[in-house]
């Protein structure tokens, strides 16, 4: 069974996240990457995986599957669809595709307020002042990644807008003492600006403006209690939690081997089968390659010895459910390492104790440490470091100790730490022969080490619970596809849960649909919960009105789709400047999609979080900036105080991640609005 398998039982050969065990699908004439990938030229998704390269929509008719890839659009093309597959989607051609009704926004914002979006960030010194204190007393945490969220800068009601302006100064008018009060009370409230109502709808939800943030929120709680209630069915459900642990680390770690081996440990690769890869190692000159070769998603991977897509399988101990994801360690295909990140809770760090291997892995531009603070980015709160290799040093433990003492240090700037945050916790392993992955090695072999074995410490681990079966349905959406005229969503439901026979909509669409099936790992259940990998069999959509980066909710909801956003960026490594009107490619849960500096709002101290400078021209490597972004197309985020895993981001640019990020506050205001307002 793999990650997201249908059913027929685990192939570890077969795609991953691949409902049909299709490879990804490369016509003969376009074998060479026509518009980069971000295993190419210049980062822009791929068909059949992240680092695929872009094909002209013209030329195919049928949906084709791959690895996590989202597929790429021209510029000029991307006002129209939003990128198709994540991780296993394909291409769709336009007019297959759903048009979007403009200005229409998922959940219950529906048609967002026509004013340009207007962040007041006074010129006078008491206004300084406060807003110092304001930015200060929200941005004093962990600076790497991003800390907490700030207040909500007010967007105002129709009639009270101001300019949409870069850098000019408002009028005294335009400073509302009133919307400033709305706004601080919503803010230690803890709530999304882009939360107005919208006309009512057939399923009663409200259609009063005036209706609060705060007051939505209980009333969506209220309804979803309802229909709990009116659903008392017992429903059946695994006690054993389940885990989704992201293997990371530096090519060559031996992320795949560990995998491999745990499957085959595990019962799930039999001899017969390890046999036949083995001989298949000794052809391709790979000996010790075998357990490798078990998670490897194509011929092309074994080949030459490099993780290209992030493969996926399930195991199953006596108190857990773990779905394993192995991404790919190659700079190349850091894209596919993030779309199996935003699904992870754990992260097991590999790292290699071969002499030469770990220093090239964590020196600058080795994935180590591009890895780890990705990882943390995406909201993964445990970490697990396994110094692999073990056995090619002798179990040297002066190796293990330097390898150790680096590391420390600077997981804890990412938010990682044994002592403190108690997220962190080290282990020596040898990936090949097996010692300390279920089973301790002997005293012969490692008499020093006497602490947990890798699956020995998630077996006994135990992660808060961050959102409830109660709370509002939310499962960003990996893709779609449609099996014997049956039409199937898959994805991690993030918080929520949903039975048979519910009705739940696709944002931002705000199409509707009814739930005929819902399988887990190849098992039919009659509901789901937060953490598990399910597929959804719809009635109500076809497969081609549902991307990758879409999200099932619940009727009505608090989630909705912008456009624009305000967010904390942290500027980690640029080539040139960042300034109003760049461009970059964004990475948020499931989805990716493409955003530019709208406009530079105020340059933030990196230590105490006060104002250094209002508004400036641009911003560079090492700079944090309050900034307002613009999407190309509406996304379903939330505030990163308010939902944790809807509201962090990564922001990339050929090839490399030049920027994290967490959403501020969200904006009403459309494209379309301002263009009929003429602020635009």
């Amino acid at each position: 069974m793999s990650g997201w398998a249908q059913p027929g039982g685990f192939n570890p050969n077969a795609n991953a996240y691949n409902p049909q065990g299709q490879q990804g699908y490369y016509p003969p004439q376009q074998q060479q990457p026509q518009g980069g990938g971000y295993g190419g030229q210049q980062g822009r998704g791929g068909y059949g995986g992240y680092s695929g390269a872009y094909y002209p929509p013209q030329q195919f008719q049928q949906p084709q599957f791959g690895g996590y890839s989202g597929a790429y659009y021209p510029p000029q093309q991307q006002h129209q669809q939003p990128p198709v597959g994540g991780y296993s989607g394909g291409y769709y051609p336009t007019q297959q595709q759903h048009q979007q009704p403009k200005g229409e926004y998922g959940g219950h914002s529906g048609g967002h307020a026509s004013q340009p979006p207007v962040d007041n960030i006074g010129n006078t010194a008491q206004q300084k002042q406060q807003d110092q204190q304001k930015v200060s007393a929200v941005e004093s945490g962990k600076l790497s990644l991003g800390g907490a969220a700030s207040e909500p800068v007010v967007v105002p009601k129709k009639g009270k807008a101001g300019t949409l302006s870069l850098g000019k100064k408002k009028t005294e008018d335009d400073k509302k003492k009133n919307e400033d009060t709305k706004a601080a009370e919503e803010s230690k409230k803890g709530t999304s600006a882009a939360v107005t109502m919208s006309d009512e709808k057939r399923d009663g939800t409200p259609s009063n403006s005036k209706m609060s943030t705060e007051d939505f929120r209980e009333y969506v709680k209220r309804e979803i209690a309802k229909q709990r209630e009116q659903n008392k069915k017992e429903f059946v459900r695994d006690p054993r939690p389940h885990f989704n642990i992201v293997f990371c680390g530096h090519v060559d770690a031996g992320k795949s081997t560990i995998s491999g081996h745990l499957l085959m440990e595990k019962g799930l690769v039999d001899q017969r089968e390890m046999e036949k890869l083995r001989r298949e190692a000794e052809v391709h000159h790979r000996e010790g390659w075998e357990y490798a070769y078990v998670m490897d998603v194509s011929e092309d991977e074994r080949t030459k010895g490099i993780t290209r897509e992030t493969g996926a399988a399930y195991i199953e101990t006596e108190k857990r459910r773990v779905t394993i994801l192995d991404a790919p360690g190659h700079k190349a295909f850091v894209p596919s390492m993030i779309g199996g990140a935003t699904q992870a809770d754990i992260c097991v760090l590999v790292i290699s104790s071969r002499k030469g291997e770990f220093e090239t892995g964590f020196e600058k531009g080795g994935q180590t440490r591009e890895h780890a603070m990705l990882v943390r980015t995406c909201g993964v709160k445990q970490m697990i470091c396994v110094i692999n290799k073990m056995d090619e040093c002798g179990w040297d433990k002066g190796r293990y100790d330097e390898i150790v003492g680096k590391l420390k240090p600077f997981l804890r700037q990412n938010g990682y730490d044994e002592e403190k945050a108690k997220n962190l916790c080290f282990i020596p392993i040898a990936g090949l022969t097996g010692d300390n992955l279920i089973h301790h090695s002997s005293d012969d072999v490692c008499p020093w080490y006497k602490g947990p074995t890798m699956m020995g410490f998630i077996d006994n681990l135990v992660l808060p619970e961050t959102k409830s079966e109660n709370d509002v349905l939310c499962i960003p959406i990996v893709g779609s596809y449609k099996d014997d005229g049956r039409v199937f969503i898959y994805g991690k439901v993030e918080s929520g849960s949903i039975a048979l026979g519910e009705r739940l909509q696709i944002l931002p669409t705000k199409l509707e649909a009814f739930v005929e099936g819902i399988s887990i790992e190849s098992t039919e259940f009659e509901k789901c919960y937060p953490g598990d990998n399910v597929h959804l069999r719809m009635r109500g959509v076809d497969e081609s009105d549902i991307h990758a980066g879409y999200v099932a909710t619940s009727i009505p909801t608090t989630l909705s789709a912008v456009e624009y956003f305000q967010a904390r960026v942290v500027i980690l490594d640029v080539k040139n400047i960042i300034c109003a009107g760049s461009r970059v490619m964004l990475h948020a849960h499931a989805a990716q999609e493409e955003v530019s500096f709208h406009k530079l709002l105020a340059k933030v101290d990196k230590k105490t979080g006060d104002v250094l400078e209002k508004e400036p021209t641009h911003a560079k490597a090492g700079d944090v900036v309050i900034a307002r972004m613009e999407l190309e197309r509406s996304l379903v985020l939330e505030a990163h105080k308010v939902f944790d895993k809807m509201g962090r981001f990564m922001l990339r640019e050929d090839g490399k991640t030049i920027a994290i990020g967490l959403v501020m506050k969200l904006y009403e205001s459309t494209k379309e609005s301002l263009a009929k307002s003429g602020k635009a």
